[in-house]
């Protein structure tokens, strides 16, 4: 079976991919979101995630938390939907890459694929980028038709779901979406 260091936004997200990984990978999570703020928001997604992934005997590696790396990413464009994310992106996938060549593994993806809030070929080319350099297959799928059973089961299992992507940034444009 083929190992894959998937990087893993939250518990919902993995719900929604793990309905096409289980049968052919292995999959260690790696849980690195410093752009989730506030501090109590991240240890409930962390929380979450293991209470969907550790259900299903799959690994997690936790990154470190330092919010300040990805302020220092996404410095000057704090405001500037897109642009800001993708900056975000790149934070996260490359210390996925990173880590993933570290500890051996050849493939590596990220669950921001199932959701169609994020910007699906702006990812892509991300992840591809990374992959060459690093070395790595980046493990690309449209899972965006998984969202909603992903959602599903999170509600059904009483599984926290989030109303924002992870920044102070997107909690605010939230807000003005939901209120």
């Amino acid at each position: 079976m083929a190992r894959m260091f998937l990087h893993t936004c939250c518990g919902p997200c993995f719900f929604g991919v793990w309905a096409d990984l289980r049968h052919n990978f292995e999959v260690t999570n790696f849980f690195y979101n410093p752009n989730i703020q506030p501090k109590t928001e991240y240890d409930k997604r962390l929380e979450n995630l293991k209470k969907v992934a550790l259900g299903r005997s799959q690994k997690i590696i936790e990154g470190s938390y330092d919010d300040r790396k990805h302020q220092k990413a996404i410095l000057g464009l704090e405001t500037n939907f897109p642009k800001r994310c993708l900056k975000c992106y790149e934070l996260r996938l490359t210390e996925t890459a990173k880590m993933a060549q570290k500890l051996g593994y050849e493939l590596f993806s990220t669950t921001l694929l199932v959701s169609p809030y994020q910007q699906h070929e702006q990812l892509k080319q991300i992840g591809q980028k990374l992959g060459q350099a690093y070395n790595l297959e980046f493990y690309y799928r449209d899972w965006r038709p998984l969202f909603r059973s992903g959602q599903q089961s999170a509600k059904d299992q009483n599984i926290y779901r989030q109303r924002y992507c992870g920044c102070q940034w997107s909690e605010i444009e939230a807000r003005k979406t939901f209120h």
